[in-house]
C-alpha cells in the first residue's frame, strides 16, 4: 500500500505541475516572471564562470536566430519587397528603380538598397540577408552587454542580456528584411565606441569615430537625430558631473557632430555621382510623416485616405509641388488645432507603439487556420508583452531606487535616454509597433539596474 501511495502521489504531483504549466503558458506575466527568475538564478550561479561570456552570448544568440529562420519564413511584402526588388535590379546594373515615386520621395533608402545588393552578390537569396541580420542582431546584444559591463553586478548584466536574447520581438525580427537591424547595430556600435571602457585607448579619437559610425546607422535608417539628441543629453550630464572636463567633452562632441554631418553630406554626393539616385539621400516629402503621425483616424499610423489626397498632386517626375505642400500644411495645422484630440492621440500612439503587436511582420504568415499555430502565436505575444512589462518595471525601479541613492553612473543614463527620446519623437510622426526596435534593447539594459538593486537588497547591502 505504501508503494502504491508513493506512486500515486508522484503521479498527482506530475499532473498538477502539467496543469500549472498550461495555466502559465496562457499568462504572459507569469511566464515572464518564471523566465526572469530562472535566468537570474542561472546567471547568479555562473557569475564567476564563463569568462568569455560575450562570445558565448553571441554564439547562443546566433544559434537561436538560425533556429528561428528554420521555423519562420515570412513572405516579402510592403516596403521590404520594394527594397529587395530594387536591390535585385541594382545587381544587374539597372537603376531605373530610382525613378519611381517611392525612391524619388524617399531617396535615403538608396544606401540600404546598395547594402542588400552587396550581400546578394555572395548569395542571391533572401536567406543571405536574413543570416546577416541574425549576425548583427546577436552582435547588438553583445555590444549592449559590453556597454553595461561594470555598471551593475555581473549577474544583473548577464540576466538582462539573456532576457533580451529570449525576447520574442528581438528574436524574430531578423526574419524580416528591415533596415532597422543594421541601423541599430551601427548606432549601438557608435555608442560603445563613445562611452565603453573597452575603447578608452582611443582617447579623443573615440568622438570622431563614433560620429562616423552613428552616421553609418543613419544612412541605413534616418533615425540618427534621435541618437544625436541622446549624445547631447549625455554630454550635458557628463559636464554637470565633472565641470573640469567641459572643454574636452565640448570639443569631442563638436568633432562628433562635424564628422557625422560631413559624412552624411559626402554620402549624398556619392549617391548622386554614381547615379544610384539623382536626389541623393534627401527626404523628398518631409511633411508626410507628420501628416500621418497626427491623423486621429489611424492613431498616427499610415493613412490611405491622406495619400489619396496627396498622391495626385505630385508632378510627372514624382516630386512634390506647391499644391502638395499646401495640402499637407493644412492637414497638419488643422490637426494641431485640436488640443483635446492631440492629448487623446498621444495616449493612443504611446499605447500603439509600446503595446502593439510587434510580432506581426515575422509571425502573421503562420496563421493559416491551424489551431496549434494560432495558440503558439498567442503564447508568443503574451510572453512578449509580459516580459516587456516586467522589464519596464525593473527599469523604472532601477532609475528610481538607484538614482535616489545617487549610485547611477552618468553613462547609465544613456540607456534611459534612448527610449525616452524615441517616445517623444514618435508623438509627432507616423508610428508602427515595430518602430520601438530602436529603443527596446536599451530598455532591457535599464532593467539591469533594477535587478542589481534587488540583488543588493537580497544580500543585505542596502540599509
Amino acid at each position: 500500500m505504501t508503494k502504491t501511495y508513493s506512486v500515486l502521489r508522484w503521479m498527482f504531483t506530475a499532473c498538477f505541475a502539467l496543469v500549472l504549466v498550461l495555466i502559465t503558458m496562457q499568462n504572459g506575466w507569469i511566464l515572464a516572471l518564471i523566465t526572469t527568475s530562472v535566468v537570474a538564478w542561472l546567471c547568479s550561479k555562473t557569475e564567476d564562470k564563463l569568462s568569455r561570456f560575450t562570445l558565448w552570448l553571441f554564439i547562443g544568440g546566433f544559434v537561436l536566430r538560425v533556429g528561428i529562420l528554420l521555423i519562420l519564413h515570412p513572405p516579402l511584402e510592403s516596403d521590404f519587397l520594394t527594397l529587395y526588388r530594387a536591390a535585385e535590379s541594382l545587381l544587374t546594373g539597372d537603376k531605373s528603380f530610382a525613378d519611381t515615386a517611392y525612391f524619388t520621395l524617399w531617396a535615403y533608402q538608396s544606401v540600404f538598397v546598395a547594402w542588400e545588393a552587396l550581400w546578394l552578390t555572395l548569395w542571391h537569396d533572401p536567406m543571405c540577408l536574413r543570416l546577416v541580420n541574425a549576425v548583427l542582431s546577436a552582435g547588438i546584444v553583445c555590444l549592449l552587454y559590453r556597454l553595461l559591463h561594470g555598471k551593475v553586478s555581473e549577474g544583473a548584466a548577464r540576466t538582462s542580456c539573456v532576457l533580451l536574447t529570449l525576447f520574442p520581438f528581438m528574436l524574430t525580427l531578423h526574419t524580416v528584411l528591415t533596415n532597422q537591424i543594421i541601423s541599430l547595430f551601427f548606432f549601438v556600435l557608435g555608442l560603445w565606441i563613445l562611452v565603453c571602457t573597452d575603447c578608452n585607448k582611443l582617447k579623443f579619437w573615440r568622438y570622431p569615430l563614433a560620429g562616423l559610425i552613428i552616421q553609418c546607422g543613419n544612412l541605413m535608417r534616418p533615425e540618427g537625430m534621435i541618437i544625436l539628441v541622446v549624445v547631447l543629453a549625455w554630454a550635458v550630464f557628463k559636464v554637470l558631473e565633472d565641470k573640469n572636463r567641459w572643454k574636452k567633452i565640448l570639443c569631442g562632441v563638436l568633432a562628433l557632430l562635424v564628422i557625422y554631418f560631413a559624412v552624411g553630406a559626402a554620402s549624398g554626393a556619392v549617391v548622386r555621382m554614381t547615379r544610384l539616385n539623382e536626389n541623393g539621400l534627401v527626404n523628398g516629402n518631409p511633411l508626410w510623416k507628420f501628416v500621418t503621425g497626427l491623423n486621429p483616424d489611424t492613431n498616427g499610423g499610415y493613412s490611405a485616405d491622406d495619400w489619396a489626397l496627396i498622391g495626385p498632386t505630385l508632378d510627372e517626375d514624382h516630386h512634390i509641388t506647391p499644391e502638395t505642400e499646401q495640402i499637407e500644411k493644412e492637414l497638419i495645422l488643422s490637426r494641431l488645432a485640436n488640443s483635446k484630440g492631440l492629448l487623446r492621440l498621444a495616449i493612443l500612439k504611446i499605447d500603439r507603439i509600446w503595446n502593439g503587436d510587434a510580432l506581426h511582420w515575422a509571425m502573421r504568415h503562420t496563421q493559416n487556420g491551424s489551431q496549434v499555430r494560432a495558440q503558439l502565436y498567442d503564447t508568443a505575444r503574451e510572453f512578449d508583452r509580459g516580459l516587456f512589462g516586467l522589464v519596464a518595471l525593473l527599469a523604472f525601479s532601477g532609475l528610481l531606487l538607484r538614482g535616489r541613492k545617487k549610485s547611477l553612473d552618468v553613462d547609465a543614463y544613456l540607456f534611459y535616454f534612448v527610449p525616452f527620446a524615441l517616445s517623444c519623437a514618435l508623438l509627432l510622426i507616423e508610428v508602427q509597433p515595430r518602430y520601438v526596435y530602436l529603443a527596446q534593447p536599451f530598455l532591457f539594459m535599464c532593467a539591469a539596474f533594477g535587478l542589481d538593486y534587488i540583488e543588493e537588497w537580497k544580500k543585505g547591502r542596502l540599509k
